[in-house]
């Protein structure tokens, strides 16, 4: 059989794009789940000796024990996969591989409390939990960051650069080239921060959530105190009341504010594609790269299109995961477990939408003379304004006036707009607004505006550092 490569890969994530997504495999491989629920495993009984103090357990022997998944091998991983073969089942496998490990430490009197009280779904739900928790915060939070930082050095380069604003696809009114992307930034700090913030549960309440073979062993334990305290150690949060599975809400949430950030950023990517497509946009050039097999002109805009695909393959996992997770027959059954082991799919999307924007945006710069030219084409885009002067002074037929001179016409110039306005109001104030107003200067306040939302940023930034 052929040695496995990037070459035989079933999915673009391990095969195409495996370089780009690698970092991802450290929290959802096969390996690294094995990995996990060794170390939910293993911090739990710790958690559990300390609590019933059943047994003593020295910091040396803790370090020890903890070594088993710090140290963790691919060898140990296989070892696990072997009791998996015979016994058919993930998580017994995990107990049966630390029942081996336990004796490898001279530890046998440890074996009966490994797992104990426990269901395989606690150890999962502490297992994914890590998982989630951690690369969102190592890998994809600071991607994202990167994101962010690329939009506002993009923005502040392009700040007060008039361009033309469509709306329905059609010409509107003049804005500026740093407030079009200021939007999506501003769209995106939020989510950004609120996908920080968000905790993830986890439960250790046995079979069917309720402490039950716990609560009858040690009694005089306070189980959901205990497993509140424990799971706030490892950075999760309790779920108090469950089914034999964690409740699947505050995986959700995450999904779903995943969805919302790779929307924006889909929405960032056509609009560039767009401003690409009409030459507002031009791309670096790259030595050796080609756009077409046939056409040499071409210079495609492929960071921007191989996010919008990634982005909506991200969400196309994310809004399964929301649906499904949430419904399970009673307790439990497995189909659960199938669709949890492509979360790490979903993050891999993600990361590529990610990177293709940081990529596209770091290769594309404005044509300014064809923004202006642009701009000067339209004369009939500072209607909006001429009319709003005239509303101010009480004329009642200032917008039809504009609309009869400019609605489906090709107006000839901003003076011909200009000079028709000016008969129409003996206000000397009101005439120098007229004879100064043209498509580049009727930006309103998008330069504030702008400028407000690059402060953001650094607030944003501030708060981020003061978490750490």
């Amino acid at each position: 059989m052929t040695e496995f490569t990037a070459l035989f890969a079933l999915t673009s994530l391990d095969g195409r794009y495996q370089s780009r997504t690698k970092k991802l495999t450290e929290y959802f491989s096969e390996f690294d789940l094995v990995k996990y629920r060794v170390r939910a495993e293993i911090e739990y009984l710790l958690a559990f000796t300390a609590e019933t103090k059943v047994i003593n357990i020295s910091v040396k022997l803790a370090k020890s024990l903890r070594s088993i998944y710090t140290s963790f091998s691919e060898e140990d991983a296989e070892k696990a996969k072997v009791h998996e073969a015979k016994c058919h089942h993930d998580v017994k496998a995990i107990e049966y591989f630390l029942q081996d490990k336990f004796r490898e430490l001279g530890c046998e009197n440890f074996i009966p409390y490994i797992h104990i009280g426990l269901t395989s779904e606690d150890t999962n739900s502490i297992a994914y939990g890590l998982a989630l928790k951690e690369s969102r915060d190592n890998i994809l939070l600071p991607t994202l960051w990167e994101v962010i930082e690329k939009l506002a050095e993009f923005i502040k380069q392009h700040l007060e650069l008039p361009m033309l604003a469509r709306t329905h696809g059609q010409a509107a009114v003049p804005t500026t080239l740093g407030k079009e992307y200021a939007v999506f930034l501003s769209r995106l700090l939020p989510e950004v921060d609120s996908l920080a913030e968000q905790p993830i549960a986890a439960k250790v309440s046995g079979a069917v959530g309720t402490f039950a073979a716990l609560e009858l062993t040690y009694s005089k334990v306070d189980w959901s105190e205990f497993a509140e305290k424990f799971l706030v150690s490892l950075d999760l949060k309790s779920d108090p009341l469950s089914t034999q599975i964690v409740s699947p809400e505050s995986y959700i949430r995450l999904f779903q504010n995943f969805e919302r950030i790779n929307n924006i950023l889909l929405d960032c990517a056509r609009d560039s594609w767009q401003y690409i497509s009409d030459g507002w946009l031009v791309q670096t050039l790259k030595a050796g790269e080609v756009g077409s097999s046939t056409m040499p002109q071409k210079v495609n805009p492929i960071d921007f299109e191989n996010a919008e695909g990634n982005f909506g393959l991200a969400n196309a996992l994310f809004y399964h995961f929301s649906a499904k997770l949430p419904v399970s027959r009673l307790q439990r059954d497995l189909s659960d477990s199938t669709v949890k082991r492509s979360i790490g799919s979903a993050f891999g999307y993600s990361l590529l939408g990610y990177q293709s924007v940081i990529r596209g945006l770091g290769k594309v710069a404005p044509d300014e003379v064809a923004l202006k030219k642009a701009l000067d084409y339209h004369p009939e885009i500072i209607a909006e304004g001429l009319q709003t002067l005239l509303r101010a002074e009480g004329h009642e037929d200032a917008y039809e006036a504009l609309k009869n001179a400019t609605r489906g016409k090709k107006t000839s110039s901003v003076v011909e707009l200009q000079e028709l306005v000016t008969k129409l109001t003996n206000n000397p104030s009101t005439k120098e607004k007229i004879a100064k107003l043209s498509q580049n200067s009727y930006t309103g306040l998008a330069s504030e505006l702008t400028k407000q939302t690059l402060k953001l940023v650094n607030n944003y930034k501030k708060r981020r550092e003061h978490a750490k």
